[in-house]
């Protein structure tokens, strides 16, 4: 392929944003192809999220349903915390369309919860715009708009960095609080968002956006008793929905549109329409998605899933938890081998200065700089990584020769020393200190060694810091 997978990845993004769907699940299929055959599972993810969006843009719940297993089992083996995000919402997504309204909250919050610890725009925008839509559904109109000012404040943060993004989310939040004005009774404002909607230029190139759009008009003319104009953008927005295969949305404009008709005493209309919704309905029933999701969400292995609660959401990489849960078989294991276990404690020289300097923001962003240094640097090595808290992480190696990690000690350190964060025209080199205890062979007890490794720390930065200390027990 002449891109690579990370140019591939915002390119598909891009197409999105276009709503060049078609090219851009063609794309995406390829780039799984060769992320997995590669074993490059970090992108391999990226673009089986791709592809389910793309799929639910195309109203193809079916297409969603079948990656589903896939996606889960690469998500549980090689995923991080922005992916278990991705999968939360692709759930949300898929319960939302089979019509399980509780689960699609679950997921949505779920995600949210990810994207608030990951500080990760686009999903801020897109999950609080998705629960304004869920509590619009719910009637619970007071909490839509909440969450619809929430997704309009991220959407202007967003707007900086990725504005044709932002342009598109602005369509898909001015559809959904057109609806919390519609049942509010301002229909005024309702119409101005709608209006502001089907004037956009992008909105033609995003059929799933525009039905939205003239279902909202539909809506707006019903609750007003304009019911001859609500059955023009009925059948319009079930005319652009037939044309690219939409069943869940076709299904509710169809319904909304029978009752309209109903109350116009449209007999013949009537007859026409409940044979159709009465075929989609059988044609949805057909493919079992209610059925395959529940059998899904039983099937699921939670546990597994859930270890994803091990890792911490900013850096990736795992947290103290895994410590009370998982350390004493990975060292048990260690044990049984006879294997040298090193354990390495370590944190940023000043971190706080850069924090009070800077500000939190920076303060993160040398942190996912350092996690992502020490994923590097480990990658080859039986090896983990845990954040302790604030600053401070705890590295956890296993070998057969314990001289090999008295030497990976000092080279991690050295490795360190050559990262640095480029921020507003401005190098910031990384200091860390360390301290290292390395077993004999024969204490394996965590605490005793981790005491070890945090006194070697200390003393490393009463040393002057920005060096290391490496003791044996």
């Amino acid at each position: 392929m002449e891109l690579t997978l990370d140019e591939l990845n915002k390119t598909i993004m891009e197409m999105r944003t276009k709503g060049l769907l078609s090219e851009a699940l063609v794309l995406a299929k390829q780039g799984l192809l060769v992320a997995i055959e590669n074993g490059n599972y970090g992108h391999g993810l990226d673009l089986y999220y791709q592809k389910i969006l793309i799929h639910h843009a195309f109203g193809d719940t079916l297409s969603m349903v079948n990656l589903i297993d896939e996606y889960e089992g690469c998500c549980q083996k090689y995923g991080t915390a922005k992916d278990i995000m991705h999968f939360y919402l692709v759930m949300s997504l898929i319960y939302d369309l089979v019509g399980v309204h509780e689960k699609t909250v679950e997921m949505t919050k779920k995600s949210i919860e990810y994207a608030t610890e990951l500080k990760d725009l686009v999903m801020l925008v897109r999950c609080h715009n998705n629960l304004c839509y869920l509590e619009v559904e719910k009637g619970s109109y007071s909490e839509a708009m909440q969450a619809g000012l929430l997704a309009i404040a991220y959407n202007k943060e967003l707007v900086k960095v990725e504005p044709e993004l932002a342009k598109l989310q602005e369509i898909r939040i001015n559809n959904n609080i057109a609806d919390v004005y519609i049942w509010e009774g301002d229909f005024d404002t309702a119409q101005a968002l709608l209006d502001s909607s089907l004037s956009s230029v992008l909105v033609h190139n995003h059929k799933r956006e525009k039905v939205a759009a003239l279902f909202g008009y539909g809506f707006l003319y019903e609750k007003q008793h304009k019911l001859e104009e609500a059955v023009i953008y009925y059948r319009q927005a079930i005319e652009l929905a037939q044309s690219y295969g939409d069943k869940p949305i076709l299904k509710k404009v169809m319904r909304m549109l029978l009752h309209v008709l109903y109350e116009l005493d449209r007999r013949d209309e009537i007859f026409e329409v409940q044979r159709a919704y009465i075929d989609l309905t059988e044609k949805m029933s057909a493919d079992n998605l209610l059925q395959q999701v529940m059998y899904l969400e039983f099937n699921q292995q939670k546990e597994k899933l859930e270890k994803k609660a091990l890792y911490d959401p900013l850096t990736g990489v795992l947290n103290r938890h895994f410590i009370d849960s998982e350390l004493h078989e990975w060292i048990q294991g260690a044990q049984n081998c006879q294997l040298f276990v090193g354990i390495i404690v370590l944190d940023i020289d000043y971190f706080k200065t850069y924090n009070d300097r800077h500000g939190h923001l920076f303060g993160d962003m040398i942190l996912q700089l350092l996690a992502s240094g020490l994923r590097d640097f480990l990658l080859q090595q039986d090896a983990e990584i845990i954040r302790y808290g604030g600053d401070e992480f705890i590295i956890c190696i296993r070998n057969k020769d314990g001289a090999a990690i008295n030497r990976l000690v000092m080279d991690l350190h050295a490795y360190i020393l050559t990262l640095a964060l480029d921020y507003e025209n401005e190098r910031y080199p990384i200091k860390v200190s360390m301290g290292a205890c390395i077993n004999n062979q024969k204490n394996y007890d965590f605490k005793n060694l981790f005491e070890l490794a945090d006194r070697s720390l200390y003393r490393a930065k009463n040393d002057g810091r920005a060096t290391y200390v490496i003791s044996e027990l």
